[in-house]
């Protein structure tokens, strides 16, 4: 059977039944000592709160079961279960709801509320996936934690990647050493350039993860469409934190003059970053590179270099 004809087979037949069952009732004791009672055959656990008529209640994140009081009820735990698959459902479409909302499993649930199953990422297998979304689904497996033929694995294409965090690194160390007349006429600088750095580099991942989940084109277009998109959002960002760091800037430090070149550096450099983030991976498949393994390192990379240089440009005027 080819895998264009698998993908139409209905998600049912092949999905488990031996998931992981929790009762509302129950508290967090009881359910934690049910679990290795209920013989798992699946590598991938998601806790689905079902009462017992068979219907599927809620979800209980993984981290709240592990961290409340052992006296806990279930069903005060559970989110509700809003992403299920219908009994007609094909592979195909347990595949795109699993990639669309980032999950690893996903409950096939009857009209009236019964969980008859659970298809997770490992049923749906590389065949399956490489017909729903070709190349970009390798990376959303990647992504999934379930390895596929081809990753691109080893020490050297990730030691390769991780260049650019050196190059990097030292470029950055060369700005602030350029600028060490700064650092010396306002010790402030120094005090809030860590969290300037960390919030540019985390925005700028947030994008690089976006946008290796992002379905749509791998095109030069499908960059300038990611660039704008970013543009429209991440200023917000940006001002939201910057204005929250100003304000430990000056209750700490009593400057205006710090402050204000905290705040717009933190609102530059994090735009500027999540710009970055967006445009890179789609860029990298455009030139045919691993964006899976290489955009982290060379967005953190340009992310230092642009946040260094705006936070001492600015600090040079307002300082």
């Amino acid at each position: 059977m080819t895998d264009a004809a698998r993908l139409d087979e209905l998600a049912l037949p092949h999905a488990t039944t031996t998931f992981a069952r929790l009762r509302p009732e129950d508290t967090v004791d009881e359910a934690l000592r049910s679990i290795p009672e209920q013989a798992l055959d699946t590598a991938i656990t998601y806790f689905y709160v079902v009462d017992a008529g068979g219907s599927l209640r809620g979800v209980v994140p993984t981290r709240r079961l592990l961290t409340a009081a052992r006296d806990t009820r279930v069903a005060e735990l559970m989110t509700d279960a809003t992403v299920t698959l219908p009994m007609t459902a094909t592979l195909r479409d347990a595949a795109a709801l699993l990639q669309r909302h980032r999950l690893l499993a996903a409950p096939i649930v009857g009209r009236l509320g019964r969980i008859h199953g659970v298809v997770d990422a490992t049923m749906l297998g590389l065949d399956v996936a490489d017909g729903l979304t070709s190349a970009r689904a390798d990376e959303w497996f990647q992504l999934a934690g379930v390895r596929t033929e081809g990753t691109a694995g080893g020490i050297r294409p990730r030691l390769g990647s991780l260049l650019w965090n050196v190059g990097g690194g030292l470029v950055a160390a060369a700005v602030a050493g350029f600028h060490e007349h700064l650092l010396a006429a306002a010790a402030g600088l120094a005090l809030f350039m860590p969290v300037t750095l960390a919030l540019s580099e985390s925005v700028g991942m947030q994008a690089v993860a976006l946008a290796l989940t992002d379905p749509r084109g791998r095109s030069n277009r499908g960059a300038a469409r990611a660039a704008f998109a970013e543009l429209r959002s991440a200023p917000a960002l940006g001002v939201a934190c910057a204005l929250l760091v100003g304000l430990a800037v000056i209750a700490w430090q009593a400057s205006y003059a710090l402050t204000a070149t905290v705040t717009i550096a933190i609102a530059v450099a994090m735009t500027a970053s999540a710009v970055v983030g967006a445009v890179v991976p789609r860029l990298m498949h455009r030139f045919h590179a691993n964006a899976t393994v290489a955009a982290g390192p060379v967005v953190l990379a340009v992310a230092d270099f642009v946040s260094l240089l705006v936070y001492f440009r600015i600090a040079a005027v307002l300082l």
